[in-house]
């Protein structure tokens, strides 16, 4: 980065300057009420402005996130706000916010980090790969058809922001623990992103519904979505667009979308950032239907290799050695052996590998961060080329390793 631009964190009353590149990086304006609303969530001193003399020519910044890993959880920097004017790229700005946001992370005990990429292409570069995976889905309501209808164990309700946030996150939360790839929600993050409907959130998708099912007053499961109106002279076809839908077993969730579905005056129904497989896909007699797509979810980085591998939970024992580039981080970059222990109180180790252990598998830091949480196998990696084998077995037992129960999923925007 030349030496006329400096990074430094903004002041409370800095922040609408700080974050105007975005304005220009994303060609949408921000508002000022939009800029007041992100005040309660963002943590000033994890963001950072790029100032070129006195004017700001970027941004960048990280959530202090906790995030579901396989068997557990860790700590996850959760970049937001990265922009850089196009009157100053390719001069290292990005690299240099990237940078300081990755020591910070490291002196926060946060192993990795996650982002959700404008483009997949500018992050790669920086050892990004996929973290999660999310299909989104636009049907035509008179063309699904469930395949086996379930009657609702409960009542459905539309409900008020404030109850809303008290009844939502106990059904979030209980979810989260089991799924890897979720996030931990503060309370302002519910209130001011997941809940809140201002004019300038709705983007043409309409107002903003909150409903929940309840069983002898306990909330059971929720459904977040938009409402569109849209006549022609055939008559009403409203497009619903679900942004958030969770059950607690398998009838509630089915119940909620059954109701979702069942909506008068409906049209359309689209999903955005739903989990792989879709729950309907498996649920109606016609899933092309749905015209569901696959697409990237939250990207992931490995920041701390060692910290990050003993972090989550393996499927089996066993012991791994592999090659790892990295040239961003480059304190990952080497040999190392993984060691998961047969015997239950035994710790998982990381260590550098042993100079003549046989290493089983090489591979750059983004494909080991595409199989961390379960976006991807192994042997998905080994098939194009991105993973190399160099010893029979070892994809197999890679993949045995790291395999897990519950597929990674990511539905918070942020």
């Amino acid at each position: 980065m030349p030496n006329e631009i400096t990074l430094r964190t903004p002041t409370a009353g800095e922040f609408p300057r700080f974050v105007a590149p975005l304005s220009i990086a994303f060609s949408e304006e921000i508002s000022d009420a939009a800029i007041e609303n992100d005040r309660q969530t963002i943590e000033l001193d994890r963001f950072f402005g790029a100032l070129d003399g006195e004017a700001v020519v970027g941004c960048g910044g990280a959530y202090s996130f906790r995030l579901t890993v396989p068997g557990g959880e860790i700590g996850a920097a959760g970049i937001t706000g990265v922009g850089v004017l196009p009157t100053h790229r390719r001069r290292g700005i990005l690299r240099s916010m990237m940078r300081r946001i990755f020591d910070q992370a490291r002196e926060r005990d946060e192993p990795v980090a996650i982002l959700w990429a404008s483009e997949g292409a500018i992050y790669q570069r920086f050892g990004y790969g996929f973290g999660t995976l999310q299909t989104d889905f636009e049907a035509l309501k008179d063309k699904v058809v469930f395949s086996t209808p379930v009657d609702p164990p409960g009542q459905m309700r539309i409900v008020s922001l404030d109850e809303a946030a008290t009844r939502f996150p106990p059904v979030y939360d209980a979810i989260r623990g089991s799924t890897p790839g979720f996030v931990a929600r503060s309370e302002a993050r519910w209130r001011y992103e997941q809940l809140a409907d201002a004019d300038w959130m709705r983007h043409g998708n309409g107002h903003k519904v909150l409903a929940l099912l309840e069983v002898e007053g306990e909330t059971r499961g929720f459904v977040i979505f938009r409402t569109r109106s849209d006549w022609d002279s055939s008559g009403p076809k409203d497009v619903i667009t679900v942004l958030e839908l969770m059950g607690l077993d398998p009838v509630v969730e089915q119940c909620l979308w059954q109701w979702v579905f069942s909506i008068d005056l409906l049209g359309t129904v689209r999903g955005i950032r739903g989990p792989v497989p879709h729950p309907l896909q498996l649920l109606v007699t016609e899933p092309r239907r749905l015209n569901a797509m696959v697409k990237d979810g939250t990207w992931l980085r490995i920041i701390d290799l060692p910290a990050a591998l003993r972090g989550r939970t393996y499927g089996v024992e066993g012991t791994l050695a592999f090659d790892v580039a990295d040239e961003f981080c480059p304190w990952n970059a080497g040999r190392w052996q993984l060691t998961v222990p047969g015997r239950d109180g035994e710790a998982v180790s990381v260590d550098s590998a042993p100079a003549l252990a046989e290493v089983g598998l090489s591979a750059d830091i983004r494909d080991l961060a595409s199989v961390y949480l379960g976006a991807l196998r192994f042997a998905d990696l080994a098939r194009v080329g991105r993973v190399q084998e160099c010893r029979p077995g070892a994809v197999a037992l890679a993949d045995t390793l790291f395999t897990w129960s519950t597929a990674p999923w990511n539905p918070t925007m942020f």
